[in-house]
């Protein structure tokens, strides 16, 4: 970057014969390598198959240049659609980090119009420009940002969580790949105590729920009590004739 400003903050008449023809030949070797990383970046992103919305069938992919703006820290103008709220704002956005989740990317970063660090939908962007501004990520830690989160969702809470799988998942458990360190403690039937601490629990429960009776939620009794009344819930629509 500074190289390639450099003839505009010298002065030339002083530079020794041949400047002129090496400097051509630096900077078109640096705009072919710049060139070749972008064909290969665009080869890696073809590869990576991402799904789309049920809803849109033209769902834009903004995968290369999110990937592209974090790489070269630049700011983004973007159309965003809030799906909690069905609206959609323009954002200014210091891309940080991309996050893989659940077959979903996400972006983390610094919106200005919150003044503050949000997570963003990729597939929920409707439009995105790339905008000559750099940002600096400061002290943003995202190791930090994201401890004790069960996915992406996050909140300020401390929920102690555990979990007694049977003997039919338990091995399947030991094995999941997860962005939180759970402990895990075998038990002489060969079931086994699962125990992590979130910060949120709807994606927790959500993961536990698709083991069914192989799962039990021993504490907070708390969910112990949600549990029974989500289980009540779906009785009854299937006692319906």
């Amino acid at each position: 970057m500074v190289f390639s400003m450099l003839p505009s903050f010298v002065d030339q008449s002083n530079m020794p014969p041949g400047f002129d023809t090496a400097y051509d030949k630096v900077m078109a070797a640096h705009f072919r390598q710049k060139s070749r990383d972008r064909e290969i970046l665009q080869q890696v992103i073809d590869i990576i198959q991402m799904g789309s919305p049920a809803y849109r069938e033209d769902a834009p992919n903004y995968l290369f240049q999110v990937i592209q703006v974090i790489v070269e820290e630049k700011t983004i103008t973007a159309i965003y659609h809030t799906q909690s709220r069905n609206e959609r704002t323009e954002r200014e956005i210091d891309p940080y980090y991309l996050v893989p989740r659940e077959q979903r990317f996400y972006l983390i970063g610094y919106c200005h119009q919150a003044e503050d660090i949000r997570t963003f939908r990729l597939s929920r962007f409707r439009s995105m420009e790339i905008t000559s501004r750099k940002f600096n990520r400061g002290d943003f830690n995202i190791k930090s940002y994201l401890k004790n989160t069960w996915s992406i969702e996050r909140r300020d809470q401390n929920i102690q969580f555990k979990v007694k799988f049977s003997p039919n998942v338990a091995r399947y458990i030991k094995e999941e790949e997860m962005f939180v360190r759970p402990r895990m403690t075998d038990l002489p039937d060969g079931s086994l105590l699962f125990e992590v601490t979130l910060n949120h629990d709807r994606e927790f429960i959500n993961w536990v729920s698709q083991y069914g009776p192989d799962a039990e939620i021993l504490a907070p009794t708390s969910y112990r009590k949600f549990m029974k009344e989500r289980l009540s819930q779906w009785s009854k629509l299937y006692e319906r004739e």
